[in-house]
């Protein structure tokens, strides 16, 4: 939505607020309102003004009806090679799915889930990552930045910008198949 779309938005809500709050204190009693709007639709360039508000609100209303029905058109895909004779794309999806399983093989890593934002510049890549107690949140933070920028620039040549994690929860348990410490 752009800056003039929501200006307009802006506008639209504020009528429309103003409208209600004088139909509401119509309907609690108050009639002043419907007598001014009484007296407004006698005169004829009041009318024309009554007229002409009507029809721009109208005109908004069907424009933010249709544009709620359509869907804001995504890059999905990012530019990896471009060659003579094409382009070279890899999806979202591709990019978080070797995102999680090179994240997958660093040590006290329990759960990824990432977020990959495509931009002209490069790919913006959000990690949050469930790890065990034990491990050094800065030391394995750093290793996952690492093994995630050079893992995707040598392997899929897609020039990452960030590399962004977020560490939501410490598990006591352990990923299945990992063989538990007795004490």
């Amino acid at each position: 939505m752009t800056y003039f779309d929501r200006f307009l938005l802006l506008l639209y809500t504020l009528g429309t607020m103003i409208v209600l709050f004088v139909i509401g204190l119509a309907v609690a009693g108050w009639t002043t309102p419907i007598y001014l709007f009484q007296v407004s639709l006698s005169r004829y360039d009041h009318r024309i003004i009554i007229g002409i508000i009507t029809v721009v609100f109208l005109i908004l209303s069907i424009k933010f009806f249709l544009q709620s029905l359509t869907r804001e058109r995504r890059l999905p895909q990012a530019v990896v090679h471009e060659t003579g004779i094409g382009q070279v794309r890899v999806s979202n999806e591709a990019v978080e799915n070797m995102v999680s399983r090179i994240v997958n093989q660093v040590r006290g890593v329990r759960e990824v889930s990432p977020r990959v934002v495509f931009l002209p510049e490069g790919i913006n890549i959000f990690i949050r990552v469930v790890l065990l107690p034990e491990i050094n949140i800065p030391q394995t933070s750093d290793e996952i930045q690492n093994r995630v920028t050079d893992y995707m620039s040598e392997v899929a040549g897609i020039k990452i910008k960030s590399v962004k994690i977020l560490v939501e929860n410490i598990s006591g348990e352990t990923k299945p198949g990992t063989p538990r410490k007795l004490m």
